[in-house]
């Protein structure tokens, strides 16, 4: 057997083997020769797996190129992705997985090397959820290797796949808190509209950041969602989906909060003037540019501390809203709709919970319709 062993390597890679082919290229046999075996078994192993698929016609040249640069390649492919999901594997990609897998050839990558990073990640303290994520890319630029002929095979496959966590409860205001905690802070930051938004119409972040006062209609009470803002910053026309393209219908309050609001724009654009950048945005910043994500956030964190409130995340609020109309008794395909749902079913899914008595009003609601008491003699 062409297995060798390299004497004067250190540490325990020092196995190795080579055969030929049986191809003649300029004048020269061809031959194959694989490095790093920590045993003559693996070595030999991978020899004959290697002379198996070159028999079938299935051998694969081995690239020197290394993960990270693979994946920089692959990830330009992703265009038919949505821009945030983008923007969330290419944060995937610099913040985790380059630093622990990306100077490792494509080509050598192994399973074992993926056990161990998926528990670097759980040792970061990662939510179970994040860390499924974070492997579904790892193995879908791997699959794509596979199927494109960089490697032969995809060793993910061989790791088992994490699983995400029970789905944390969803944490709710009741009325009175929420009535509570907007009062407290309405004069804390010029951007408390946005929490007040969330809560009485259920606006995703994104879409709050990208509302327009032409999407209003003041005298109708009526919001349209046209566009959103991205964790960039940038004004991003449509939705999430085509269902979040939609009209959402606000209370005189709701309506009255927004004009005050207004006044405090139209007071930025007197102002700054010729400085001003007139995006039109119900939620901006002095100068009318977008406000970043990151600044809502941190205006959230100040309002809990400042308040003393449980701590929830700013998008827990569009669960408070959707947990008020359920208390009104108001009908699900209504709320789903409010909430730019695809489908009832998802919003089902996600409060059906917070439904525990309309089984027993159901109940109730029967005897007043069937009644099973003789109220009077009759003949037939």
């Amino acid at each position: 057997m062409p297995v060798y062993k390299n004497e004067k390597a250190k540490g325990d890679k020092k196995w190795w083997f080579q055969f030929y082919t049986g191809e003649i290229k300029n004048g020269v046999r061809e031959r194959i020769t694989k490095r790093g075996f920590r045993t003559k078994k693996d070595a030999e192993r991978a020899m004959i797996e290697a002379q198996a698929a070159l028999q079938k016609g299935e051998y694969i040249e081995p690239t020197k190129k290394l993960f990270q640069d693979y994946l920089q390649e692959w990830i330009k492919t992703k265009r038919n992705l949505g821009e945030q999901t983008l923007e969330l594997y290419d944060s995937y990609l610099r913040t985790h997985i380059i630093p622990a897998l990306g100077k490792i050839p494509l080509f050598k990558i192994s399973a074992h090397d993926i056990e161990l990073f998926l528990d670097s990640l759980h040792e970061k303290g990662l939510a179970a959820a994040t860390i499924k994520r974070i492997f579904s890319v790892v193995n879908a630029a791997l699959n794509a290797a596979a199927m494109k002929d960089i490697i032969p095979k995809n060793v993910a496959n061989k790791v088992e796949k994490p699983q995400a966590s029970r789905r944390r409860e969803l944490v709710v205001w009741d009325p009175e808190f929420a009535s509570d905690f907007l009062v407290k802070t309405k004069q804390a930051s010029r951007h408390w509209i946005a929490a007040y938004l969330a809560i009485m119409t259920g606006m995703r972040q994104g879409e709050i950041l990208g509302l327009r006062w032409s999407d209003i209609d003041f005298e109708n009470r009526n919001i349209t969602i046209q566009q959103t803002v991205t964790r960039k910053r940038k004004i991003k026309p449509g939705a999430k989906n085509k269902s979040s393209v939609r009209n959402i219908a606000i209370s005189p309050e709701t309506v009255e909060a927004l004009r005050e609001h207004r006044k405090l724009i139209i007071q930025d654009r007197w102002k700054h003037k010729q400085n001003y950048q007139d995006n039109d945005l119900v939620v901006c910043t002095h100068f009318g540019g977008p406000v970043t994500q990151r600044g809502i956030q941190k205006m959230w964190s100040s309002f809990l501390k400042k308040t003393g409130a449980p701590k929830i995340t700013f998008h827990d609020l569009r669960h408070t809203h959707a947990s008020l109309l359920i208390k009104q008794g108001v009908h699900i395909k209504v709320i789903s709709e409010r909430l730019g749902h695809s489908s009832v079913s998802i919003t089902m899914d996600t409060y059906g919970h917070l439904m525990p008595n309309m089984q027993q009003e159901a109940a109730a609601g029967l005897d007043a319709l069937i009644k099973t008491e003789k109220a009077a003699t009759k003949n037939y």
